[in-house]
């Protein structure tokens, strides 16, 4: 047997192809003549065959181009928020970049919400106090319950002693005082309000410091894994601590997980008690597309910022921490936001559950498997470059029954000459497929060694993305 590369050529510049095992051309002549002594053995093994790698293919297929598994996973192209490891001194770039910007920031992140291309990087992995930009994963948490059914917007939580005097920016909330989740989200939110974190952590969890242990373990759920949280409002504490890639993590959630209130972190004033307040995100009121999230600012932290904007289709959400102003984060992050979207463009490649090919199956009741994609998958490219991104089909061939739906099967790898790590995506099976019965086990036996495997359908990629803007 022997690895062999097919590629359907060049199509509007992206190269198709796909890698698959296949028997030597030395001809139907040998498989034939050795038919009648390997029926008799396929049929005995046959039932034995589940997922061990079968005559036909071996576990190699898919695994045998060059890879490094551990780089492309967190390629810039690679999921929600990935990223390669960022450098702890200098910033860098996920792409061959002739310039980048210079911000004052000690830590930032910029990433593409819908590709996870990870567009800058400085000190991305550096643990840093977030102040209260904690509080976008305090809501979150607090929306998990909700959603759960264990409380709702209605629910009304006590105002404590605790939470009167808390230090900080405040919704001016009054001791004893009744207040409904709702209102609470919305304080946190628009105005930063200490107070109201401190009502939600007493009111779901009975104290700070419990809500704050089981905030922990809910972003770490969102892969944020070097973040911990001492308190649900970002007051100073050494021990409080997150990077800003976990914190773009963390926003990323807030967009997507929960639309129901996402509008509340581009509201500019807030209402409560007979006290008007405004937002103190600044970047609400610039012209860049800016609609949420949050600012932060403690003694050990710096001025910092979790922002996104949304401009012609495109979502950037950038995390910057330890400037020495207000005025100099505001500048930082006017810059990397202005310059995400001028560098970078996305393209739609394929939407979520779209087919992409269909593949041999072993020993199954149906000989083909459709397979898709979990999500939409975009790349971001950088818009000086020519576009020349290479979409390759790696999988086992064939893939042995039986298949659940939704199972991994392959991966589909994309390559750019602007692109420092491939984008590797996995590929799912569309549907279930059964283990055959006894006499199509049979069946695919013979066949197999008269003609060996067939050629499985690779779509058009790039026709695919054209259909989809």
């Amino acid at each position: 047997m022997k690895l062999v590369r097919r590629e359907k050529g060049k199509v509007g510049g992206v190269t198709i192809g796909f890698w698959q095992m296949k028997g030597s051309k030395e001809g139907v002549w040998k498989r034939f003549m050795g038919c009648c002594g390997f029926v008799v053995l396929a049929a005995v093994g046959a039932y034995g065959q589940k997922n061990s790698s079968s005559p036909v293919a071996t576990s190699t297929t898919s695994k045998s181009q060059p890879s490094d598994s551990s780089s492309s996973e967190r390629s810039g192209n690679s999921g929600p928020i990935p990223g390669a490891t960022a450098s702890e001194s200098s910033a860098s770039s996920n792409f061959y970049i002739s310039h980048l910007p210079t911000v004052t920031a000690q830590q930032a992140f910029l990433v593409d919400a819908d590709s996870g291309a990870v567009l800058y990087e400085k000190n991305a992995d550096m643990l840093m106090m977030p102040s209260s930009m904690t509080k976008v994963a305090t809501a979150c948490f607090v929306m998990s319950k909700i959603r759960a059914g264990e409380i709702d917007m209605e629910t009304l939580f006590t105002v404590s002693k605790n939470a009167y005097r808390r230090e900080g920016t405040t919704m001016f909330l009054k001791l004893g005082q009744k207040v409904s989740v709702g209102d609470l989200l919305e304080g946190l939110i628009v105005v930063s309000a200490n107070d109201a974190a401190v009502v939600l952590a007493e009111g779901l969890c009975g104290s700070e410091s419990a809500f704050a242990a089981e905030l922990t373990a809910f972003v770490k759920s969102y892969g944020a894994l070097a973040t911990n949280f001492t308190n649900p409002s970002g007051l100073p504490d050494p021990r409080h601590q997150t990077t800003s890639r976990d914190l773009a993590l963390i926003a990323h959630h807030a967009i997507h997980d929960y639309p129901e209130i996402y509008h509340l972190y581009g509201q500019t004033e807030f209402t409560f008690n007979g006290v008007t307040q405004s937002n103190k995100n600044i970047l609400l009121k610039r012209n860049i597309g800016c609609d949420g999230l949050k600012t932060g600012h403690t003694e050990g932290g710096g001025f910092g910022i979790v922002a996104t904007c949304l401009q012609d289709g495109q979502r950037l959400i950038l995390v910057i921490n330890g400037c020495t102003s207000e005025s100099k984060r505001a500048e930082d992050a006017v810059a990397l936001l202005s310059w995400g979207r001028r560098q970078f463009i996305n393209h739609s490649l394929y939407k979520a559950n779209d087919l992409v090919a269909q593949i041999p199956v072993w020993y199954g009741e149906e000989s083909y498997l459709p397979i898709t994609l979990e999500r939409n998958l975009t790349i971001t490219l950088p818009r000086s470059s020519p576009y020349d991104a290479k979409i390759l089909l790696c999988y086992d061939t064939p893939t042995s029954a039986p298949v659940t739906k939704g199972a991994i099967v392959g991966e589909i790898r994309i390559t750019s000459s602007t692109m420092k790590s491939p984008l590797v995506v996995p590929l799912i099976a569309s549907v279930p497929v059964a283990e055959a019965g006894f006499f199509k086990k049979i069946t695919d036996s013979f066949l197999y060694l008269v003609w060996g495997i067939k050629k499985p359908e690779i779509l058009d990629v790039n026709q695919n993305a054209a259909d989809h803007g």
